[in-house]
């Protein structure tokens, strides 16, 4: 059995290779609950990588990167903080970052909800990325 630390960086590598579908078809629960600051929330894995993939088709690229994470054996909880760039079709470029707080039971997600503020326009898609 893997410990937590070992499947959240593995969580982490898969996310930062642009296989972040692949990431929550590994790691969450089929009754996984997902939500984004305070909007509904997201219930079912089969929901959330539909979802996921819907948001995925905007994009021309997307960079991620794991800046810091806190992660607590006992309880099961990883805290992680990201900063993300993202290309969309339009070719308008923006940054976020956000937190997230992970859930783990029986080294499966089974809850995550994502903190963050408003997207920042960071150029078009020929600018200079901060990753």
């Amino acid at each position: 059995m893997a410990s937590l630390s070992e499947l959240a960086v593995t969580l982490a590598e898969l996310i930062e290779a642009n296989q972040t579908i692949k990431a929550m078809e590994r790691f969450y629960a089929d009754d996984v609950t997902m939500q984004e600051n305070e909007d509904p929330l997201r219930i079912g894995k089969a929901i959330c990588l539909q979802h996921e993939r819907y948001n995925l088709s905007g994009l021309i690229e997307l960079k991620a990167k794991l800046l810091h994470q806190a992660i607590n054996e006992t309880t099961g909880v990883v805290f992680s903080e990201w900063y993300m760039e993202a290309t969309y079709l339009s070719g308008k470029r923006f940054s976020v970052t956000e937190v997230s707080v992970q859930h783990w039971r029986n080294e499966l997600i089974y809850k995550e909800k994502f903190y963050y503020n408003k997207l920042n326009r960071i150029g078009p898609a020929n600018s200079e990325s901060a990753l």
